[in-house]
């Protein structure tokens, strides 16, 4: 018995000592979460997501995510903080126009990562021209999404003019939203035919979010909420990403790939990719045509990407914004890419310099 009384005490010395530790690291990567690298701390403060202290939920019927309507937090990403706040149709207006002269389609460029709200394209674009702005981007949101908000709310806000506003990473997006095999199904459509299915009620689908949330399982409730949890799937996550890159190499050889060796989608005009953007803007070209709306496009983006987008703005009667004037200056937010508020003012002066010209 006094044999078993030791064993017991130095497992809980083992367990204490355990607890108290992991503890130490909890509060260490609280208070300092860059610890762990710039990667980690994306991941473990970010907002951008359906989980309990995401801004987003699911619409099961449209496949796509939303934002949560009159939502208010603090967002991290890359080092920036800045306040998140939607209208109630959950989108960043303040206030919100219905109806509106202009309406901003976009993804994380637009939405306004990085800034708060004075800086963002929108309410600039609102304090240049006197126009009542509509700005629907969110973050990642590609042509899959922007055809289906200007279908949904072209009626609602009744604009004179849609501004699309092309980023870089659009026409890769559209593979984390889509297989082959869906991409091909809307190229295929005629523009007059394309449709979507009924979105969900917000209400309902908020509703049923935080019922989905309050569900879960002890585990993976508290795998969003505790730091060292979040480490612990964060080396997983890298490990994985190591075997698989290994696994790559080894399957190249004798001649290992480079990225090189990848076609560019970005670059290539026919892939699935730029051929399904293309579709998707003559089909928000006939809606705003329909409506008696202008679309106008001004891309942040340069090089090859220009010079594709040029091409489909010939054919399809678009008006596109010369925006080379965006990259001349300190236009994005160090060590991360998106719009500074020098940027965003550019960007919003280019926009109501070509809708003054055009009026």
């Amino acid at each position: 018995m006094r044999g078993w009384g030791r064993l017991v005490g130095r497992l809980a010395l083992v367990v204490g000592s355990l607890l108290l530790v992991l503890l130490a690291m909890e509060a260490t990567l609280r208070r300092w979460p860059t610890l762990l690298g710039q990667e980690f701390a994306n991941g473990a403060l970010t907002r951008y997501s359906t989980k309990a202290d995401g801004i987003y939920y699911f619409d099961r019927q449209v496949r796509m995510n939303f934002m949560i309507p009159n939502h208010r937090t603090t967002m991290y990403y890359n080092g920036y903080v800045w306040q998140h706040q939607t209208d109630a149709l959950g989108f960043r207006n303040d206030p919100l126009h219905v109806p509106a002269d202009v309406v901003l389609l976009g993804d994380s460029v637009v939405y306004g990562h990085g800034v708060n709200f004075e800086h963002t394209i929108g309410h600039l674009l609102e304090r240049r021209t006197g126009l009542r702005v509509a700005n629907l981007a969110r973050q990642g949101d590609c042509a899959f999404q922007e055809a289906y908000l200007l279908t949904a709310y072209l009626p609602l806000f009744r604009p004179r003019v849609v501004v699309h506003v092309f980023s870089p990473n659009d026409v890769t997006d559209l593979y984390f939203h889509l297989d082959g095999a869906a991409i091909r199904q809307f190229i295929a459509q005629p523009i007059d035919r394309i449709a979507y299915p009924p979105r969900t009620d917000p209400a309902q689908a908020v509703a049923e979010r935080e019922r989905a949330l309050r569900n879960r399982r002890l585990w993976r409730r508290l795998d969003d909420k505790i730091y060292v949890m979040k480490m612990f799937r964060w080396l997983g996550q890298r490990v994985g990403q190591w075997r698989a890159s290994v696994s790559r190499a080894e399957a190249a050889s004798p001649v290992l790939r480079t990225r090189h060796d990848v076609p560019d989608v970005n670059a290539d005009p026919s892939s699935l990719g730029w051929r399904y953007t293309e579709h998707a803007l003559a089909y928000m070209k006939r809606l705003t045509d329909g409506a008696g709306a202008r679309l106008v496009m001004a891309p942040f983006t340069e090089g090859r990407q220009i010079e594709i987008l040029r091409d489909i703005a010939a054919r399809h009667g678009i008006e596109i914004i010369d925006t080379a004037p965006v990259f001349a200056g300190p236009s994005t937010l160090p060590n991360d890419g998106h719009l500074s508020p020098y940027g965003a003012r550019v960007m919003a002066d280019l926009i109501a310099a070509h809708l003054e010209r055009r009026r």
